[in-house]
């Protein structure tokens, strides 16, 4: 009689305990909330990008998690894809197994052909779950991608004179090549910049443009977004200036009849003083772009062999929208 009665509680206590006396799982984003990467190259493949989720504890039932997903890129396909596909347009369904207690995807971001300046930012979030999962902990993922600069330089390359550049002199100016590679380029000094330098370098006043090689489309794009690192390390005389231009043939004197150069605004109100030995970071912009071929020109004006300040320009590179 005593042993039918432990056995009867014995019973009742396994058939008691259903999934509902356990504490209830919540899944979360962990460890990381956020991550970052840079669009591709055409016709290269992304990198993807591992996220993470965890539930508090290990499941009973295999549970689904969806994952809502919006943004400003492209589209699924166009911008960006998953690993699991979405099945269903900006959803991602995940898979816990029973006895687990993570999962994963990923996204990998693709060349849309698509410019836009201020990059892409996705938001994942937790939106539902099934079986054993009953909330949710952190439940937003950020993901941002960059856009490649249309021209990005940072001239580790350079030897002897900047590549995708070329010096014209004005005539009647100093003769002598102003514009060279220097070892000291940002930020410690320790990579290679661009200089303008017109110390020692003969008779004559500098004025000088270094013109990037090809022009760019101003059909494509209505806005120019310039960003780079300049430094002087000695003052003296001679103005470094950013400009462009829709009349330059490409090739000879900057300053010939009929070519126009304009200054690109706030460029040269953010310099760093001429001699303060301490790299800036400099942005500015042109809206308005014409539907014309534009050259892009760094000029270096007013040095002299006795006085000339110096100028070193670093991580340049153009964006358009």
């Amino acid at each position: 009689m005593r042993l039918l009665t432990y056995c009867s509680i014995f019973i009742l206590f396994v058939l008691g305990c259903t999934e509902e006396d356990y504490e209830a799982a919540t899944v979360t984003f962990y460890p990381s909330l956020a991550g970052s990467t840079t669009e591709p190259a055409p016709g290269t493949a992304g990198t993807p990008f591992r996220v993470d989720l965890v539930t508090s504890r290990v499941l009973a039932r295999e549970s689904q998690v969806n994952i809502k997903v919006a943004g400003n890129g492209a589209g699924y396909g166009f911008s960006y894809v998953t690993n699991p596909p979405q099945l269903q347009q900006g959803i991602i369904t995940l898979t816990i197994p029973a006895g687990e207690t993570t999962t994963f995807f990923t996204i990998t971001p693709l060349n849309d052909g698509v410019v836009e300046v201020n990059d892409y930012e996705y938001t994942f979030t937790i939106d539902q779950f099934s079986n054993s999962i009953r909330s949710t902990g952190q439940n937003t993922f950020k993901f941002y991608v960059a856009e490649p600069p249309l021209v990005d330089q940072n001239f580790n390359d350079c030897s002897g004179a900047p590549a995708a550049f070329t010096e014209n002199i004005v005539p009647g100016s100093m003769a002598a090549t102003l514009w060279a590679c220097t070892d000291f380029g940002y930020p410690d000094e320790s990579t290679k910049a661009v200089e303008a330098n017109a110390f020692g370098k003969g008779a004559g006043v500098a004025n000088s443009y270094l013109i990037l090689n090809e022009p760019l489309d101003g059909a494509d794009f209505n806005e120019m977004v310039f960003s780079m690192q300049v430094y002087s390390r000695f003052s003296g005389a001679g103005q470094l200036k950013l400009k462009y231009s829709t009349t330059y043939s490409g090739a000879g004197n900057p300053e010939a009849d009929g070519v126009i150069w304009t200054d690109v605004p706030n460029f040269s109100e953010q310099l760093p003083s001429a001699g303060s030995r301490a790299w800036v970071l400099v942005k500015a912009s042109v809206k308005d772009v014409p539907d014309q071929p534009v050259y892009v020109a760094f000029q270096f004006q007013g040095g002299t062999t006795g006085s000339s300040s110096n100028w070193r320009i670093d991580d340049f590179n153009i964006k358009i929208k």
